[in-house]
């Protein structure tokens, strides 16, 4: 008797963050590789290569360089949707860190609320709640910085 396979549970991070810049500033710090230099790195990262092709199929990379050592490591994948400045639908591909870690996909939709920005990041296909976890730490953290960046 054969069992059919099953596909492994996936786990979504969903995150709400309210900045105090219009919908089109944050988009703009979300998509310019100049802005998310600013704020994408944490500390003891600096940027490294950074491209963005804000287009449907465009492709993204962005690399940071581990100071101490050196290491690079980058992000990368395709944007899916691309909605300025309401909505962002990208893939995510880890390269030179959670190697095994499979493709997810992030989703930020960019809403008014109070004269500033509310975002809406769903990020899906977690494989296990380690990974969850250290991602949400990431977000909120890579939040903070470009808070105080915008």
């Amino acid at each position: 008797m054969q069992v059919p396979a099953t596909k492994a549970a996936s786990i979504t991070l969903r995150l709400r963050r309210k900045f105090s810049k219009p919908p089109a500033q944050v988009f703009q710090a979300w998509t310019q590789p100049e802005a998310l230099k600013r704020w994408w790195c944490p500390p003891g990262w600096h940027p490294a290569e950074i491209t963005v092709d804000v287009r449907v199929n465009g492709p993204y990379r962005i690399g940071m360089r581990r100071a101490s050592d050196g290491k690079l490591v980058a992000i990368e994948g395709q944007f899916v949707e691309v909605a300025p400045p309401h909505k962002l639908v990208y893939s995510w591909r880890w390269r030179g860190a959670f190697e095994q870690m499979p493709e997810t996909r992030v989703t930020v939709e960019f809403l008014p609320a109070d004269g500033g920005t509310e975002i809406v990041l769903t990020h899906d296909n977690f494989p296990d709640v380690a990974s969850w976890q250290q991602h949400r730490g990431g977000w909120i953290a890579a939040c903070d910085r470009m808070e105080t960046v915008l």
